[in-house]
């Protein structure tokens, strides 16, 4: 993106909500309701992965929608209620006979204005043998999302897209000044990687990364989560960061930082491959 283009910009107040969800879709949602409505107006509501329905298999299969469904639409009022924009940070979406791990993001009106299917499935084989995969119930999206959002370019991705450093790359050949990733990333990867890979994302690439995670212990699978929900400035600083419990963290992005570092270092002009 353009030196000009970036001045263009005005700072960006975000919120991230770390929760931690559970199977009841109602009472997850009315918390998350709950919560928003004491906290102070800003530009952006950023929500985690599955912050809707945490549970099994069944759960989420049962959560399905086509979108907008009722939950999007939930959204999309609370949205055109607080005049925010919207990360809903992962839906289960249900179209054409397949369920997809779906980021929808809302504009301040209420409508939805992009909507990105996790491209890379997790899978991992824990220390008591239980295994987790997600493509047993997901099918993998294949292409990467940019919005804007208040005129910043912004690519989205969902949790363990994290570890794929070649999405963000083409995001930032694309212009991204900025990425999602909601996540529900698990307390025993969390402490030794995510971090370091929110961090890296941002450094790579010159770019805020607002990274809102899950926090607490999955009531069907015991499965915790990591919390620790964070956001990393251009220079991999961390700008806002979380402890295991829910919370909502508040930070305004500035532009000028994006300025600051690619004058710094001029890595985007640098590269020679890809």
């Amino acid at each position: 993106m353009k030196a000009n283009n970036l001045k263009k910009m005005r700072p960006l107040r975000v919120f991230l909500l770390q929760n931690s969800a559970g199977a009841d879709v109602e009472r997850n949602l009315a918390g998350i309701e709950r919560r928003l409505r004491r906290a102070p107006a800003c530009d952006l509501i950023a929500l985690p992965e599955v912050f809707a329905v945490r549970g099994l298999d069944a759960d989420y299969r049962a959560a399905a929608e086509r979108l907008p469904g009722p939950i999007v639409k939930r959204l999309m009022a609370l949205a055109a209620r607080a005049r925010a924009w919207v990360l809903a940070g992962s839906v289960i979406e249900r179209c054409r006979g397949k369920i997809y791990n779906t980021s929808v993001i809302i504009d301040r009106r209420g409508r939805i204005v992009a909507r990105y299917r996790k491209i890379h499935l997790f899978e991992a084989n824990l220390d008591n043998g239980q295994v987790v995969r997600e493509s047993d119930i997901y099918s993998a999206g294949t292409s990467p999302v940019m919005a804007k959002v208040e005129g910043w370019p912004c690519g989205l991705a969902i949790c363990y897209d994290l570890r794929f450093p070649e999405l963000f790359r083409y995001y930032s050949r694309h212009g991204a000044a900025l990425f999602f990733v909601p996540s529900n990333f698990t307390q025993k990867t969390g402490k030794d990687h995510w971090e370091t890979l929110v961090r890296a994302r941002a450094i790579e690439n010159q770019a805020f990364v607002v990274a809102p995670n899950q926090c607490g212990a999955n009531p069907r699978t015991g499965i915790v989560s990591h919390g620790h929900s964070l956001v990393a400035g251009p220079w991999g600083d961390v700008l806002a960061a979380a402890g295991d419990q829910e919370t909502i963290l508040a930070v305004t992005l500035q532009p000028e930082a994006l300025l600051r570092t690619r004058a710094r270092i001029p890595v985007l002009r640098h590269r020679r491959l890809g």
